[in-house]
């Protein structure tokens, strides 16, 4: 039992450490302890383990919600580079969002949880040359796919239901000619557009944008094939959730003058927000170990790491971290923070700030710039009562 607990009337005097602008939404402190939807952190960790990761729902509807308005008529894509669970893939759903996959594994993951699979858009990159095509067959229908120069497309066969929609990754228009001439040959594959990808700022999509109707025109040209969608992918990183509405605006008069210049009709456009969707609705749960003060350097926090595969999410460190159990006293420090699974502790961040009186047992929760921290063991949508997806 802390001081605040003892004197509730101190609560309202003391300033909050969970920002609004890093923390979910509905992050706030009861009795002490931080919960997320109305969960408490410390009882995620004791019921699910740690490391857990934690999603709130609201704030994940709310981040869909805003970029779907910043890009106005845009189809909004979210993209499942870093990590796919059955909640994330209920909540996109729940949304009405299309959802870009990169394995077989994530397409039947998104059909089981209630995801159209005409709004799954499969991306098969060249360095899945081994086992792109076999898994395309395996995974069942989906909306499109996406490919570059390096997939063997030539190799994939047609399903029952007629050729595969696809939209070819442009990097240039020199570089794109022969992908654009191979799916055109390619008996198994129906060209309907092409992606290109951009720094989320309003002179790299104007290039950009540029460079795929161009593309497109050329193909109309040399193979009478009219594409129909353009698809962007705005590389945000889960940090421009605000711009989306300057982006919106940026692309669609990119679009508009491109079309005019080549003399093109307007395409149906989707926006690829990578893990935008995400940013401010994510906490990683982890269970303190022991604090290592031995090293004259900067101290140790060595947190638990389960047993059981971990999800790797590849993200920044985080940004944002604190105890979730208890009210912490005293003064802050700065630690850095490693998974005890390795032999000297697998490195996850530095530079985080804690309190000075962290001790093992307790429960820390991280926050990354755009909701990700380094690695996951499960997912949560925390709602009245949490409940693993």
């Amino acid at each position: 039992m802390t001081l605040l607990d003892i004197l509730p009337s101190l609560r309202g005097t003391t300033t909050s450490r969970l920002d609004p602008t890093v923390w979910p939404v509905t992050t706030h402190y009861h009795h002490g302890r931080i919960t997320v939807g109305g969960v408490d952190l410390d009882e995620i960790a004791d019921r699910f383990d740690t490391p857990t990761y934690v999603l709130d729902e609201v704030g994940l509807r709310g981040s869909g919600a805003a970029i779907s308005r910043g890009f106005g008529d845009a189809e909004v894509l979210y993209s499942t580079s870093t990590v796919l669970t059955g909640g994330v893939a209920r909540s996109v759903a729940r949304q009405q969002l299309s959802l870009v996959v990169h394995s077989q594994h994530e397409v039947v993951l998104a059909r089981r949880n209630g995801v159209d699979p005409d709004r799954i858009v499969l991306l098969i990159s060249s360095g899945e040359t081994g086992s792109g095509p076999a898994m395309t067959l395996a995974a069942g229908h989906v909306g499109c796919l996406v490919v570059d120069g390096g997939v063997p497309i030539e190799t994939i066969a047609a399903p029952e239901r007629g050729p595969h929609k696809t939209v070819v990754r442009v990097h240039t228009c020199r570089s794109t000619d022969a992908l654009v001439g191979r799916v055109v040959d390619a008996p198994a594959l129906e060209l309907i557009g092409v992606r290109c990808d951009a720094a989320p700022n309003p002179d790299d999509i104007r290039d950009q944008v540029l460079t795929a109707v161009a593309v497109m025109c050329d193909t109309y040209r040399e193979h009478r094939v009219l594409m129909t969608q353009l698809h962007v992918g705005v590389a945000t990183d889960g940090t421009e959730i605000d711009g989306a509405p300057k982006l919106g605006d940026a692309l669609e008069n990119a679009v508009d003058e491109a079309c005019i210049r080549n003399r093109f009709p307007r395409p149906r456009i989707a926006v690829d927000v990578g893990e935008s969707i995400t940013k401010r609705a994510a906490v990683t749960v982890c269970r303190v170990r022991e604090v290592d003060r031995t090293d004259s350097g900067r101290p140790v926090v060595v947190v638990e790491g389960s047993a059981g595969p971990a999800a790797a999410v590849a993200a920044g460190e985080p940004v944002a971290a604190a105890i979730a159990n208890r009210h912490p006293l005293g003064p802050t420090e700065v630690f850095s923070i490693v998974d005890s699974r390795g032999v000297m502790g697998n490195h996850i961040c530095s530079g985080v700030v804690l309190s000075q009186d962290i001790r093992a047992g307790d429960v820390v929760a991280l926050v990354g710039r755009d909701g990700r921290t380094r690695w996951t063991r499960r997912q949560l949508s925390p709602s009245p009562t949490a409940a693993p997806t």
